[in-house]
């Protein structure tokens, strides 16, 4: 079984599902599970977001190619 990190509610934890948005650790950015970008990035780069406010509040910024939006 795959397991993911995951970054939930200010803690990195591990997951059989990888939330909603991907991250790249080296640049600070989060997009869509589906970006080219992100899936292009290493996987000791890679963190995942269970929610948009996950990736905000660790200091992540959308990314400008998949332009990932809110989910309420």
């Amino acid at each position: 079984m795959k397991i993911y990190r995951i970054w939930k509610h200010g803690k990195i934890v591990e997951s059989p599902s990888p939330g909603l948005f991907a991250g790249i650790t080296t640049m600070k950015i989060f997009g869509r599970l589906t970006c080219k970008s992100g899936m292009r990035a290493k996987k000791e780069h890679r963190i995942f977001f269970l929610t948009w406010e996950d990736a905000i509040e660790a200091g992540y910024r959308p990314c400008k190619n998949c332009k990932p939006e809110k989910i309420d």
